[in-house]
């Protein structure tokens, strides 16, 4: 394995790692969530599973409806794919089960702090991810898509879907008395979620595309 894959492969799972982390540090914060992360909390307290397993199960929705759209053959990228969105729930159990159990936030503006460090670890993260390429999110990747087809810009496709997963969230939560999840941070994660995570992906497609690529070792020095 060349060095450059080498390079790609050590950031592009420094940068899992972290995403999954910001998203734990979100949920975490409580104070509302993003408004995907507000389905699978809503769906865990409605069907008593952990939020992580949620993820999974509707990441693999969005991964179906991604290769439908791609009109491709399956490939060994795919199976890198489907390794990593089931490892992205596994990563967000881990983190808010058990790493991040014991911890606690009292104060609310310290929370509200939290739920931001949390949006915007997981915005620099995912911009890395996907501008590198080895692991595509399964629900970005499939906004990069509709965007590339029908010439729209990414920020507004994904906003998009944030519309109808706060729908949805409202739905499920009037039906089943499940507790409101679409508070202050979901506002917050509307308005600044796209707009980051669009800056981040395109400054890493500048920087991490280029034929000069930085090296594992520079992010320690």
């Amino acid at each position: 394995m060349s060095r450059k894959k080498i390079n790609d492969l050590a950031i592009t799972i420094i940068s899992f790692l972290f995403f999954g982390f910001g998203i734990s540090l979100q949920l975490k914060a409580a104070i509302g969530q993003s408004v995907l992360n507000a389905l699978a909390v809503t769906l865990s307290y409605t069907i008593q599973l952990k939020v992580g397993t949620i993820l999974n199960g509707i990441n693999t929705l969005f991964f179906l409806s991604y290769l439908l759209l791609r009109r491709s053959r399956l490939n060994y990228k795919d199976a890198i794919q489907i390794i990593a969105t089931i490892a992205n729930g596994y990563i967000i159990n881990l983190f808010l089960y058990h790493l991040l159990s014991n911890f606690t936030v009292e104060s609310y503006f310290y929370r509200m702090i939290l739920y931001l460090i949390g949006i915007i670890i997981a915005s620099i993260s995912l911009g890395a991810v996907l501008a590198i390429g080895i692991v595509k999110f399964p629900l970005e990747s499939m906004c990069l898509i509709i965007s590339d087809a029908y010439k729209k810009k990414f920020t507004a496709v994904r906003m998009s879907f944030d519309v109808i997963f706060l729908i949805l969230t409202l739905c499920l939560t009037l039906f089943s008395h499940a507790p409101l999840q679409i508070r202050e941070g979901t506002v917050i994660s509307i308005l600044l979620l796209a707009p980051l995570l669009g800056i981040c992906l395109d400054f890493f497609k500048k920087h991490l595309t280029m034929e000069e690529k930085i090296h594992v070792s520079d992010l320690f020095t």
